[in-house]
Order: structure tokens, then C-alpha cells, then sequence
């Protein structure tokens, strides 16, 4: 609990009123973001949640927060289908594993490197941030050609913008700035 809450102090980082952003309901021992989506909400933040259409189609629905959540795959509560389908401004995404130099292991079913491919090919360039603890850092491994990297991963004890991330997280920072490069 007290990492959830550490978490949710980094929403001071960020200045997201007016942006679209995406979470994630926790599962099993994921990071729980529900806290730091919930100062995302206070700071004027829309808010997205992942549903999974089939075993291979994860798409982002609006969540209205007065709505109760329903299955939506993999294990995960989400939006039902009534709520509209979007494309978030920036994606916070579980993880099993991140490396230094932004790497991403998730759960081996590739939902979120075909859903940011979708997005891409629309024109859609999403920030893309990981959530994990400090421990679910491993060294640098290699990846297969479909693997998207993240722009930065936020973790308990901080936010860290890798280097092909660092500009695309700049304009969702509340001194707008990228990470690596404050004082």
C-alpha cells in the first residue's frame, strides 16, 4: 500500500488536464495505479481502461467512473461496451519487466505492442509508460522486431524518461521538461 501511494505522489510530475490518459486495472501482483489515476482525475485527466475484444485485439474505452466496471479479459475489469473506444494521449502499462534501456516484458500475449502498431499506422503516437516496481528492473535483453519500447518507466521511487522517450513524455510534465533533464 505504501508503494501505491508513493506512486500517487508522482502525479505531481505531470500536468495532463484535457489529456486522455490510460491506465490499467492491477491484477495478481501488478503495481495498482488506482490511486495515481485517481490524482490524474483531480488534475482534470480523461480517463481510458484496456479492454480486450478477443485473444488478440486490446483497444482503450473511455471510463466514465460512475459506471460499474465488467469483465473485459485477461482477468481485468474494465469499461462495458457501451463506452466509446479512444485513442489515449499517453499509456501507462503493467509489466512483468523493464530493462535501463526501456525495454518491456509483459505477459507474453503481445496485446499492447499490436494495439500501439494499430495506433501507429493510424497516425497515433502515444506516450507509452510502464508502471513497476524498482525490483522489476533486469538487464538490457534482446527484443523481436514487433516489441515497442517504452518512453519512460515510472516506478515507487520516481519517473525515468529513456532516451528515445525523453521528448514525446515532455509535453505531459508539469514543468515540461523531459525527466532526464531537470536540474
Amino acid at each position: 500500500m505504501a508503494q501505491t501511494l508513493a506512486l500517487a505522489d508522482s502525479s505531481e510530475l505531470f500536468a495532463l488536464s484535457g489529456h486522455l490518459v490510460s491506465g490499467y486495472q492491477a491484477i495478481g501482483s501488478e503495481l495498482d495505479p488506482s490511486a495515481l489515476l485517481d490524482a490524474f482525475a483531480a488534475q482534470g485527466a480523461r480517463l481510458a481502461l484496456p479492454v480486450l475484444l478477443d485473444n488478440q485485439t486490446l483497444v482503450f474505452r473511455l471510463w466514465n467512473r460512475k459506471m460499474p466496471l465488467v469483465p473485459v479479459g485477461f482477468g481485468t475489469q474494465g469499461p462495458d461496451a457501451g463506452q466509446p473506444e479512444v485513442l489515449p494521449d499517453l499509456i501507462f502499462a503493467p509489466l512483468a519487466a523493464f530493462s535501463s534501456t526501456g525495454q518491456r516484458i509483459g505477459y507474453g500475449k503481445g496485446h499492447y505492442d499490436r494495439a500501439l502498431a494499430e495506433m501507429h499506422a493510424q497516425g497515433h503516437r502515444p506516450a507509452y509508460v510502464g508502471l513497476a516496481f524498482d525490483e522489476q528492473e533486469v538487464p538490457p535483453f534482446e527484443v523481436e522486431a514487433h516489441d515497442i519500447p517504452l518512453d519512460a518507466v515510472l516506478t515507487p521511487t520516481g519517473l525515468r524518461a529513456f532516451a528515445s522517450g525523453e521528448r514525446k513524455l515532455a509535453p505531459f510534465l508539469a514543468d515540461g521538461r523531459p525527466v532526464n533533464e531537470r536540474a
